[in-house]
């Protein structure tokens, strides 16, 4: 049997200015380079370790002639707004995958979905990016193909015969002279009047006091819980006006901080996870970390940019060059901060490092096998639960009085529920 051969691109490197990561832009050019020559298209995470010789097996189960989609299939629980809140059939769940563990799509499939995409008419309507794994599915649905689960596909060792196999980030190590401190992450909680009494026990009971150097930023002064008014009106929604306003007084103020954390009054966020994530970055370079969503992100004009709910991080430099007005400025005081900051990134050609600890919603609106082995870092919104327990269960690492109370265990392969 003649040797195999296959193709390795580093999306990111090949496709530099596309957005690779929503998949899509990377259709018309598989099929051109490898459309004759290959069987297969095999996606991987940047962090995923990859078996050939279990890849090759489990592949060579499935004619190549076919139009397949395999991967870890996940499954939502409920209707979930980072779904756009499409029905949810119990008995017949929408599966799609957790590319993490990698995915496959033969090259039939490829070809079909490259005429998809270029025919404006079966081509999908994308305003917003928000899953891309979800709304790829589904763009693969629109053809008539639904995924495989393939269980060669695995986060961490979920079987002896893993294809491919996800590992989670590990805690950078620095030596003393180099440790990131906790004091050098300056965390900016955006709140109003309206909420200090509601939501501001909330984090003081939760989070707050692991971030030591922190200012609660509102719309007046309240010597009670200690807010500091940037001068900028409360608005509905937006809020631009006040995050940049923010930025311009952290920068003006704070001169010993290396990173700058933006959170609303109803994040829950762990700061010790994120100080171990942060060490693994020079704050030095311009650098924005978090949940990376997109908007028009497939077009020319379109960009990413980082949600705001699950805590926009920006590095010391790079919050330097966004507090200069003639880089950085508001149309409006209610326009979307976190999108109009991520029009500001594209003007700089500061790519979203998105980091999968960071949730925009809470953790009941994902597929618990998505929420494993992660060090999740935060969630966001305290609607219908109870804030101090979600933060219990899911990012207290040092929990007080907790006996009798059930804690999440530590992922193992049982997590990953069969179909």
């Amino acid at each position: 049997m003649p040797p195999q051969k296959g193709a390795v691109h580093v999306a990111t490197d090949d496709w530099e200015d596309e957005a690779v990561w929503t998949y899509y832009p990377l259709l018309e050019e598989l099929s051109r380079r490898h459309g004759k020559n290959s069987s297969w298209c095999v996606f991987l995470d940047e962090t995923s370790l990859l078996n050939l010789r279990e890849l090759l097996s489990a592949l060579q189960k499935y004619p190549k002639d076919k139009q397949l989609f395999l991967g870890r299939a996940v499954w939502d629980r409920q209707d979930t707004i980072i779904h756009h809140f499409d029905s949810v059939d119990r008995k017949k769940p929408f599966l799609y995958p957790d590319t993490r563990a990698g995915m496959a799509l033969s090259t039939p499939l490829i070809k079909r979905l490259t005429r998809r995409w270029l025919d404006a008419t079966t081509r999908p309507k994308i305003d917003f990016t928000i899953d891309a794994q979800y709304e790829f599915a589904r763009f693969v649905e629109s053809a008539g193909i639904k995924l495989t689960n393939e269980r060669t596909f695995c986060v961490e060792a979920e079987t002896e015969t893993c294809a491919v196999t996800f590992q989670p980030h590990k805690t950078c190590l620095l030596n003393q002279d180099g440790e990131l401190k906790t004091e050098e992450i300056h965390v900016a909680v955006k709140t109003c009047s309206h909420f200090h009494d509601e939501r501001l026990p909330v984090i003081k009971d939760t989070w707050l006091p692991d971030a030591p150097n922190h200012a609660l930023y509102s719309d007046r002064e309240d010597p009670e819980w200690g807010t500091v008014s940037v001068g900028v009106p409360n608005t509905e929604r937006g809020h631009c006006g006040k995050t940049l306003a923010i930025i311009r007084h952290v920068d003006d103020l704070d001169t010993s901080m290396k990173w700058l954390a933006i959170v609303d009054d109803d994040t829950l966020i762990s700061i010790p996870r994120l100080k171990s994530l942060l060490a693994c970055y020079d704050s030095d370079e311009m650098i924005a970390i978090g949940e990376r969503y997109g908007y028009m992100a497939v077009k020319r004009h379109g960009y990413d940019y980082v949600t705001g709910g699950g805590g926009m991080i920006f590095s010391r430099a790079l919050v330097e060059e966004l507090a200069d007005p003639d880089v950085c400025s508001c149309p409006t005081i209610d326009t979307p901060d976190d999108m109009f900051l991520g029009v500001c990134l594209a003007r700089l050609s500061v790519p979203v490092t998105h980091a999968e600890g960071f949730h925009q919603s809470r953790p009941m609106d994902y597929p618990p096998e998505l929420l494993q082995p992660e060090p999740l870092i935060s969630f966001h919104k305290h609607w219908m639960i109870d804030p101090r327990k979600i933060y219990a269960q899911w990012l207290d690492d040092n929990p007080k009085g907790m006996e009798g109370q059930q804690r999440r265990e530590p992922s193992t392969a049982k997590g990953h529920s069969e179909l």
